[in-house]
């Protein structure tokens, strides 16, 4: 993400790598608040302007197990939705990757996926292909993550 020059959307102050919840292992866990520390003057923005939201970022690596299918997609969103749930978070980012190319069946889950809380995007290495969610929590993760910047890192070797 950090190849990606990602925009600062929220302060993820916690950091988990292979972080199990339910009976899913996420290769990367972020929480954070929406609302960020700064010095000063951004201080005084951030606490006059800004909303102070819970909000988290799921990553899974999808290609241990294959190609990505719809229904291993929906467990994951499922321990995901528990999660916001239980954490009270506002909104949570869900991103899967695949070593493999996805199929038109995640394809169209994917872009139909309205959820509100939960922005979803799946993402294809091999192919350097992207899909989100076509929710404005979704939609942000092409927008503020570049995710497709850093897909098309894989072509130059750049990514890691």
């Amino acid at each position: 993400m950090i190849k990606g020059s990602a925009r600062w959307v929220a302060d993820f102050n916690e950091f988990f790598r292979d972080y199990p919840l339910g009976n899913i292992t996420f290769d990367l866990f972020a929480r954070g608040r929406t609302r960020n520390r700064g010095l000063f003057l951004s201080r005084f923005f951030a606490w006059t302007a800004l909303p102070d939201y819970s909000v988290s970022l799921f990553c899974v690596d999808a290609t241990e197990s294959g190609r990505l299918s719809v229904e291993r997609l929906r467990r994951i969103i499922e321990v995901a939705l528990q999660t916001v749930r239980s954490k009270e978070l506002k909104w949570a980012w869900l991103i899967a990757i695949s070593g493999q190319e996805l199929s038109p069946q995640v394809v169209s889950f994917v872009s139909r996926y309205d959820r509100y809380e939960l922005g979803l995007a799946a993402a294809s290495t091999l192919t350097r292909e992207l899909v989100v969610s076509n929710t404005h929590i979704g939609r942000s993760i092409k927008k503020q993550l570049k995710l497709g910047k850093l897909l098309r890192a894989f072509d130059h070797g750049q990514a890691s």
